[in-house]
């Protein structure tokens, strides 16, 4: 009988350094896991923060040139009006009874056309 309890016991004691051994692997384990977790954290921070950068850097160049596109489109199109009146200028002074009878025709057709 005491041979028997001597095995029973051995057996339980093998069984409790087996489930001790297995529980130290698994902690160990999840360190490892924890570890690499908070690689890949910093990684995707670290990711999320460049491309941050990178859209920020973009909108700002993109911003820059549609402020000089409209700065330039404002400048030539001052200057296109400002061609257009000295030529409307122009032709007013070399053709005056021309120019009078075109803007009594123009009255008249606008007229005609807001009373309708």
């Amino acid at each position: 009988m005491n041979e028997t309890r001597e095995k029973v016991k051995t057996g339980i004691d093998s069984a409790a350094e087996s489930a001790k051994a297995a529980t130290d692997r698994g902690a160990s384990t999840i360190q490892s896991v924890k570890n690499a977790a908070g690689s890949v954290a910093e990684g995707v921070e670290g990711f999320a923060q460049e491309a941050k950068d990178r859209v920020q850097h973009f909108a700002h160049e993109a911003s820059d040139r549609v402020q000089h596109f409209a700065e330039d489109s404002y400048d030539q199109a001052g200057e296109k009006l400002s061609t257009m009146g000295k030529d409307v200028t122009a032709l007013v002074r070399n053709y005056p009874l021309q120019a009078l009878l075109v803007g009594f025709g123009v009255g008249m057709l606008l007229g005609r056309v807001s009373r309708a």
